[in-house]
């Protein structure tokens, strides 16, 4: 897995937001110009007018908005950055309130990069990333094409991880442990008779596991003795009755209780025993923590043999910087 890449938009910006600064200055001085013998009036009545003359003041006024601006121009680049990890690309920006937003990535992102002639020439562009009718712009950036390279060669390395189908003959002939469960339907309740999302969220709690500890396989659509019920069951709970549908839906519970960003992560692998739908889920070991999200709190699983075990908040630092060393230092 590649290290994280962060890039910011090129310091031109810097230079478009000094000469605005410098418009608003001048706008500024110019309006002070129209208000003619009103603004001494006005400067009169004020408390500090006896000892500072208005000249002083216009000056000392201008300047310190003409610095204000400036600091925050600057700021404003300075704390904006993106930041592209396994999955995703995070948009970080703010200089009081921090607001990030994270856009997806996968293998069948589209990636184009424009640049005019100033920015071939000072090595700057935007880079126009679209994932299915999402669209993320990444203005001016600093040499465009490395960062490019670097987002592809992210879901890249993903998708040689996912190179061969998993047998599922010798994953059924195993007994459950630390990188094997076996579930019989993503949501359908056996008992109840209809669509749980208590097991849908039992489902995430074993991928998330996984993430955070070595990876390992979510086999969906048999019994505990291992034999196929498939996956109709499932299906009928879904407005696609098929397995199209079924990755759908696993996508979306996915992007809700665990993360867009780490969808890359994940593979499903359809199969067919006995004329039954099987679905194994491939999960790859995560390259930073992973928490499960839902009814409104958080929780962090790992696994120990053959299931998910969720640790207190004093133990996942400690586990944390066992398993993501790189991170810690």
């Amino acid at each position: 897995m590649n290290p994280e890449t962060t890039t910011k938009r090129s310091p031109i910006v810097l230079m478009w937001k000094f000469a605005a600064v410098e418009a608003v200055a001048f706008f500024l001085y110019f309006v002070a110009t129209l208000l003619g013998n009103a603004k001494y009036e006005f400067y009169d009545q004020l408390s500090f007018s006896n000892f500072l003359s208005y000249q002083a003041a216009k000056m000392l006024f201008l300047s310190g908005a003409q610095f204000a601006l400036t600091v925050y121009a600057f700021l404003s680049w300075y704390y904006e950055d993106y930041t592209i990890r396994p999955g995703s690309i995070q948009h970080s920006r703010g200089v009081i309130f921090k607001k990030e937003k994270n856009f997806p990535t996968d293998s069948s992102t589209s990636i184009t990069i424009s640049s005019g002639l100033l920015g071939k020439l000072l090595h700057y562009g935007s880079i126009r990333i679209k994932n299915g009718v999402s669209l993320l712009v990444l203005p001016h950036i600093s040499r465009p094409e490395r960062i490019v390279k670097a987002i592809r060669q992210e879901y890249s390395a993903d998708e040689n991880a996912f190179a061969e189908k998993p047998n599922i003959d010798q994953l059924l002939a195993e007994n459950e442990h630390n990188q094997l469960e076996f579930k019989s339907s993503l949501r359908f309740d056996y008992k109840a008779g209809q669509a749980n999302r208590d097991i849908e969220k039992a489902a995430m709690k074993t991928i998330a596991a996984f993430m955070n500890s070595n990876g390992g396989y979510l086999v969906v659509g048999v019994s505990d003795t291992r034999a196929p019920l498939g996956l109709r069951s499932d299906y009928m709970t879904l407005q696609r009755k098929d397995s199209d549908g079924f990755e759908n839906h696993f996508t979306q519970s996915f992007n809700s209780m665990i993360g867009p960003e780490f969808r890359n992560l994940v593979k499903l692998w359809f199969h067919n025993i006995r004329e039954h739908d099987l679905c194994a889920i491939q999960v790859l070991p995560s390259p930073r923590p992973v928490y499960l999200k839902a009814d409104n709190n958080e929780q962090f699983y790992m696994r120990t043999g053959n299931i998910s075990t969720a640790l207190k908040l004093s133990e996942i630092e400690s586990y944390a910087r066992s398993r993501w060393p790189q991170r810690a230092s």
